[in-house]
């Protein structure tokens, strides 16, 4: 007895849909370079948000809820790609300043505790109001302590971040910076035109009178403003380098273009510093200025070539000061020609000495300066003045971490002098990477002495940017052969990939 033919489908030996068909390169570029824009995003955020002076700011709670991706997606790539090794001292100095924070908060015995230097005002507060006193951490301001050790995740964020970046994705990042000076530059402007009361001024504690762009204080935004001008001047020198490597005898019209844009931006970015008139900041533009004529004097390239176009647009970068001064001079001279009386980093300063003796060695706490500043200010100045940082971090430092901190300073300092002499010792002819490393290292030098007189590393905004130019000094990762999961070579084009129609086989079954 014959039956039906009975049709049953086998396996198919290809997939009916193609996973390449539907990849586009612009999911590849974000897949391979999920770091960088993690990054990027970071830095760009706290330039906008981070600009405070003091932390727990509601943009505060955005930036560290950002960094948690930035930092695991950060660790997961040095694991991956076997660089514990390659950067174990940056890694041990960050988990020896995210221990700070950490051990000032653990509860201690009161045996312990009563007997650390400067907690006797507490201890007799609880017998005179007779209460029993809880165990108690070392700070004297866990809340304050707290939010500073939180404040640490963006730097740290963008540090490791920028760690795994290649030296092109870290150009980028100078590019962002330099963008987000120039965007601070003309917001500053637009609150000058606006008055003391523009909308334009995010913070309510603020210089009513000067531009300070995204940031509380006008001193930080002249922090931001003569790091961008190196970073522009190693931009400028490139193009230079560049156009006259290409065409020896004349520059063409996009290399000309180029350098007109930077000269430009380097306008701006001193223009910015003159509204915002920070006698500090108008210093250390003029220092950064001086910086980048080394950096160009210090570049084998240029040393090549003939020095009439080098010259030139050195001197025009030159006087640039020159013709923008006397737009700006009478303001400019009103805050040079301010009292010095009416100067209170002195007494600040004074005060802070006291006050950090009398709780070495380990310092009151992370945080808590403005209270126990008040305890040592003197009766004359109480009321007349409101010290919310000591305008001097190495003091600052020092009375909250006690010894540890000044020893994290000087191991920072020494770190910094001895890579700066390992750059300009290095005599290589080509490439933007070695200038820009020289560049952050000044950078870094003149934001380290800004720190003596202010303290613009306390703002999120200039703390990121540090990082950034930290990780500049380190080399970036070696190739290990280790690849993401979307590489350059699954995409090839915008188009589709062509897939095969799908093959099916059939048994038939009598």
């Amino acid at each position: 007895m014959s039956s039906r033919p009975k049709l049953r489908p086998a396996s198919r030996t290809t997939p009916i849909r193609c996973r390449g068909q539907f990849r586009l390169p612009s999911r590849a570029i974000f897949f391979d370079h999920t770091i960088y824009w993690l990054t990027s995003a970071t830095l760009c955020a706290s330039l906008v948000l981070g600009g405070a002076t003091r932390s727990g700011a509601l943009g505060d709670v955005f930036l560290q809820f950002l960094c948690a991706f930035v930092l695991i997606a950060a660790l997961r790539e040095i694991v991956l790609r076997q660089a514990l090794g390659q950067f174990k001292w940056p890694l041990l100095f960050i988990a020896a300043a995210v221990l700070i924070p950490v051990l000032q908060l653990v509860p201690m015995p009161l045996d312990l505790w009563k007997h650390l230097p400067g907690r006797s005002v507490i201890a007799e507060t609880y017998i005179l109001i007779e209460r029993d006193q809880p165990p108690s951490p070392l700070t004297l301001t866990p809340t304050a302590t707290w939010l500073s050790g939180l404040s640490l995740l963006p730097p740290i964020a963008v540090f490791l971040g920028v760690l795994t970046l290649s030296n092109v994705e870290r150009r980028y990042l100078s590019l962002l910076v330099i963008a987000m000076a120039v965007a601070s530059v003309f917001l500053g402007l637009l609150q000058l035109i606006q008055g003391p009361h523009s909308a334009l001024r995010f913070y309510d504690i603020t210089n009513r009178t000067e531009a300070v762009g995204f940031f509380a204080n006008r001193n930080h935004l002249a922090a931001l403003l003569y790091v961008s001008a190196l970073l522009i001047g190693v931009h400028l020198l490139e193009t230079l380098a560049v156009a006259r490597t290409v065409h020896s005898k004349r520059i063409d019209a996009n290399s000309l273009a180029l350098l007109i844009g930077w000269l430009t931006a380097l306008v701006i970015v001193m223009a910015g510093a003159m509204m915002a008139r920070s006698r500090a900041g108008l210093l250390l533009m003029f220092i950064a200025l001086l910086g980048s004529v080394s950096l160009a004097r210090a570049d084998m390239r240029l040393k090549m070539l003939r020095p009439g176009i080098t010259s030139a647009v050195i001197g025009t970068a030159i006087a640039i000061p020159a013709f923008l001064s006397p737009l700006a001079l009478y303001r400019i001279l009103e805050r040079f020609g301010a009292d010095s009386a009416d100067n209170l980093r002195i007494p600040f300063a004074r005060n802070t000495i006291s006050a950090a003796m009398a709780y070495m060695p380990w310092g009151s706490g992370l945080g808590s300066f403005v209270p126990v500043y008040q305890l040592f200010e003197p009766t004359p100045e109480m009321g007349l003045t409101y010290a919310n940082h000591a305008h001097n971090d190495l003091l600052e430092v020092w009375l909250e971490t006690g010894v540890v901190g000044l020893i994290l300073v000087a191991i920072v300092c020494s770190w910094l002098f001895r890579r700066s002499l390992a750059l300009w010792n290095d005599k290589a002819k080509s490439g933007i990477d070695l200038p820009l490393r020289r560049a952050a290292a000044i950078a870094l030098a003149l934001l380290l002495a800004h720190s003596l007189v202010d303290y613009p590393l306390r703002t999120t905004a200039i703390a990121t940017v540090s990082a950034m130019l930290a990780a500049f000094l380190f080399w970036p990762l070696p190739d290990t052969g280790w690849k993401p999961r979307f590489t350059a070579e699954t995409v090839s084009s915008h188009k589709r990939v062509a897939c095969p129609p799908p093959r099916i086989n059939v048994e038939i079954t009598l």
